[in-house]
């Protein structure tokens, strides 16, 4: 589009308030400046542990944007081992199961009732043969041939046509979907977004030989590798990159217009600023607020078998929240903790009060569902952060601002919000 961008980041870790930090470095950003970490934990430079860690979907919007924004060439992106998916077993007990992403996976899985294991099946071999572009694809049912409006259905309705049980339903939208919510919340979903979703998630299987998730990771972590690669393609546009310029600040003209960016090296003037929203917050509103735990093990979480890597779904129902627990976690296979050593961080949305708690004493309420798959632990780090978003009028006067990090371990979102602010400044789709 013939514009020139200059990157400001205000932090000097790479990748900012979603950096990749040392161990020393992420001590001291949530125990303060003399903190430093036990002898016993090894190397803190051998570690890199993302404040906000991302695993990539390797199918879809969220491939496709990495791959059309030139980043994907500037990261040495690993498979992530696996998918998991926790639920409460019949006698209340906890456990945990591999996310179905085929017909095998959906006979051994003991997440299925037998009677929804052959419609789920049918299921599945519909979603593969799907073609948005093809409406005859549309078409779906055995004996009984229907043509289904996709396009004006709920997801609720389409899983009551595959006659595909309530719980079942749940576990697919949640493990697959990525959806957030319970049953009933399906009501409001597009039964098109649904398919759509379905299908970027086994074929994510499909994108690279010997995939054991549909998730991929970059190596030394997603802060400093996104870092890095945005700030290579922008050179090779002519544009630059910034760091480290703590008092950084989005100017305006006297008609309250943005038109640049204050630097130690002189004011930078441009036609428009896209920015965090928490850099402006007369012109942002507070959000959710979000704890993290950070948890470095010697050891796979528990119930993730032999998991060198993988993405963990506690939905918010199965540990009697109104939100979901996300975690993530990784080793030396990534190149984010010492051989034999695990990192794993688990988030969700603050629920209760936290006033005058320690950020561990509400990690440990808020996320007690996910401690007993994390002990024992070497050591535990907590924070808890409040989020901001846009206003309604953030995108007026050419000032695009873009959320704070939500509580997810995924891009999904992320995504959604860059993709629409491109088409927002630029007129045109990503």
């Amino acid at each position: 589009h013939g514009r020139r961008v200059l990157q400001v980041q205000r932090e000097r870790a790479p990748g900012g308030e979603s950096a990749s930090l040392s161990l020393d470095e992420l001590y001291v950003k949530l125990l303060g400046k003399d903190a430093k970490p036990e002898s016993k934990l090894g190397k803190p430079e051998e570690y890199s542990i993302d404040v906000t860690p991302k695993a990539l979907l390797a199918s879809g919007e969220e491939l496709e944007f990495f791959t059309r924004s030139g980043l994907w060439n500037h990261m040495d992106f690993r498979r992530v081992h696996r998918s998991f998916i926790y639920r409460l077993r019949p006698d209340g007990q906890p456990d945990v199961h591999r996310v179905i992403a085929n017909s095998e996976d959906i006979l051994k899985t003991r997440m299925l009732p037998p009677v929804d294991k052959a419609r789920v099946i049918q299921l599945f071999a519909w979603i593969e043969q799907f073609d948005e572009e093809n409406r005859d694809t549309f078409v779906a049912g055995k004996i009984s041939k229907k043509k289904l409006a996709l396009y004006k259905m709920s997801a609720l309705a389409f899983f009551k046509f595959w006659e595909i049980s309530p719980p079942s339903a749940e576990l697919i939208a949640q493990g697959l979907a990525r959806h957030s919510g319970n049953y009933k919340s399906l009501k409001r979903l597009p039964a098109i977004e649904l398919v759509r979703a379905l299908r970027a998630y086994k074929s994510a299987y499909r994108t690279f030989p010997h995939m054991t998730s549909p998730y991929v990771f970059p190596i030394g972590g997603i802060g400093a590798s996104l870092h890095k690669a945005a700030s290579k393609v922008l050179q090779a546009h002519d544009g630059a990159s910034l760091s480290g310029e703590a008092s950084a600040k989005v100017l305006f003209d006297e008609s309250g217009n943005a038109c640049g960016v204050s630097t130690k090296r002189g004011d930078v003037h441009a036609d428009c600023v896209i920015a965090a929203a928490s850099c402006v917050p007369e012109r942002a509103t507070g959000g959710a607020t979000v704890v993290r735990l950070y948890a470095l093990m010697t050891h796979p979480p528990n119930k993730c078998k032999d998991a060198k890597s993988c993405q963990l779904l506690l939905p918010a129902a199965a540990c009697g929240r109104k939100h979901d627990i996300h975690v993530y976690s990784s080793s030396a296979m990534h190149g984010v903790s010492p051989p034999g050593t695990w990192l794993a961080t688990a988030a969700t949305v603050v629920e209760g009060d936290i006033d005058g708690a320690t950020a561990m004493a509400v990690a440990k309420r808020e996320l007690a569902a996910a401690l007993p798959l994390l002990k024992p632990t070497r050591k535990m780090l907590a924070s808890v952060c409040a989020t901001a978003v846009p206003d309604a009028e953030a995108g007026a006067g050419g000032l695009y601002l873009l959320s704070s990090c939500d509580e997810t371990t995924l891009f999904k979102s992320l995504v959604e919000e860059v993709t629409q602010t491109f088409k927002s400044v630029t007129g045109e789709d990503f």
